[in-house]
């Protein structure tokens, strides 16, 4: 019985001694493995601390690019120790450089696109304001000439002014003189009269004729001394404004005069605008008057001479033949067709306190011309048309001073109004 439970014993101890060889054996093994992936975290965690390193180096490498690009752009606060560019900030910048530039191309949408246009643009905007200063130098020249010759223009006309008015004094000098040579010569027939009777009478004849022929050349001289001063009154008229600008509006073209319904003034008159600077008689323009009120009048600029020197307040305006005050006679010679037909010149130079006479006379201002004759007077058609100005009229009044006025002249400065 004891064998028995010896040997059952003893199995017993070897089956834990197997389990406990088992569980050592398990356990080193537990440990090898526990070992090995030890160091594989460690290698691991080596290898996180390498690429965290390297992407902190990265990423100081970039935020250094970053600040570097900020401070270039701009648009970050300057209070701040953190250089970081405002992109909404510098969006709307870019924005509005580009609108102040005029470029609306979708491909410009950034500061490295639109920099090359911008320094263009300066380039060009160098370049054209060299040119205008260009310009501007040769027009001051220019009006430097202009001033020069109007000098010498206005001597010469005081120059010729001068010897007309001599002209006048020795005609009058010589008019004297011949009145006193006629009354010599009838106090000599008186004091001879007195001897007969027969003489006397004889005489007296004689000296009727010899008063008349005195008071005919008193009528010539006169006649003569009168068309010279109304040549000289002709060449200082144009001298005379008839009217001032009192503003003006460049943008709109537009300008205002101190003339208006109570100076005879309707719309459709054309003036000359001239320079208000004594001395010059430079046309800077024309205007065509719009509105009329009772003392002054709407005109609308046209035909500026010079952009750079437009009318402006106190400048002239001029019409050769608008009178705002007196009444003046007028022949019309000549065809007139076209714009104004004879009845509409009529009316039109009526309108303007100027009668049209039948014939020329010592009352006569102007001489109205038409184009050439077609037809003489009976009304037969001519072999060659007829030039006004080989009419007897047209020459009568060139010797009597009377202003020659083209029905050209007429059509510039009368709109014709439409009804």
């Amino acid at each position: 019985m004891m064998n028995r439970s010896r040997r059952g014993a003893a199995r017993v101890s070897i089956t834990w001694m197997i389990v406990v060889v088992i569980a050592f054996f398990a356990a080193l093994s537990m440990v090898f493995v526990y070992d090995g992936e030890l160091t594989k975290a460690e290698n691991a965690r080596v290898e996180a601390v390498a690429k965290a390193d390297a992407a902190d180096a990265k990423w100081s490498e970039e935020n250094k690019k970053f600040k570097e690009a900020s401070r270039a752009l701009g648009f970050y606060d300057r209070e701040s120790a953190d250089v970081a560019a405002n992109v909404e900030n510098a969006k709307i910048g870019l924005d509005n450089f580009k609108d102040a530039l005029g470029i609306s191309e979708p491909s410009v949408q950034d500061w490295e696109t639109v920099a090359p246009r911008a320094a263009d643009n300066y380039k060009s905007k160098v370049r054209e304001i060299a040119d205008l200063r260009k310009q501007v130098a040769d027009l001051q020249s220019e009006i430097a000439v202009n001033r020069q010759a109007a000098t010498s223009l206005a001597a010469e006309k005081d120059q010729r002014i001068q010897t007309l008015q001599q002209q006048i004094n020795d005609a009058e000098q010589a008019a004297s003189s011949r009145q006193n040579d006629l009354e010599s010569e009838v106090a000599q027939v008186r004091s001879a009269l007195a001897d007969t009777e027969g003489v006397l009478k004889d005489q007296r004849g004689a000296t009727d004729d010899a008063l008349r022929a005195k008071r005919d050349r008193e009528a010539e001289m006169t006649t003569r001394l009168n068309n010279v001063t109304k040549a000289l009154e002709w060449q200082k008229e144009p001298e005379r404004p008839d009217g001032h600008i009192l503003e003006t509006s460049e943008k709109l073209g537009l300008a205002w005069i101190d003339i208006g319904k109570n100076n005879r003034l309707y719309s459709g008159m054309r003036f000359a605008i001239k320079d208000a600077t004594p001395g010059v008689d430079r046309i800077k323009g024309y205007c065509e008057v719009s509105t009329v009120k009772d003392d002054m009048a709407e005109v609308v600029v046209t035909d500026v001479a010079d952009k750079f020197d437009p009318p402006t307040a106190g400048d002239i305006v001029y019409n050769p033949i608008y009178d705002p005050i007196g009444v003046r006679n007028a022949v019309l010679v000549g065809r007139f067709t076209g714009t104004y037909n004879e009845a509409e010149l009529r009316a039109l130079l009526g309108g303007i306190r100027i009668n049209v006479q039948d014939t020329l006379d010592q009352t006569t201002d102007y001489l109205v011309v038409g184009a050439e004759l077609y037809v003489d007077e009976e009304g037969e058609p001519l072999e060659e048309p007829l030039q006004p100005s080989e009419l007897p009229v047209y020459k009568e009044a060139e010797a009597k001073g009377v202003r020659i006025v083209p029905i050209k002249l007429i059509t510039d400065y009368f709109r014709k109004t439409q009804n």
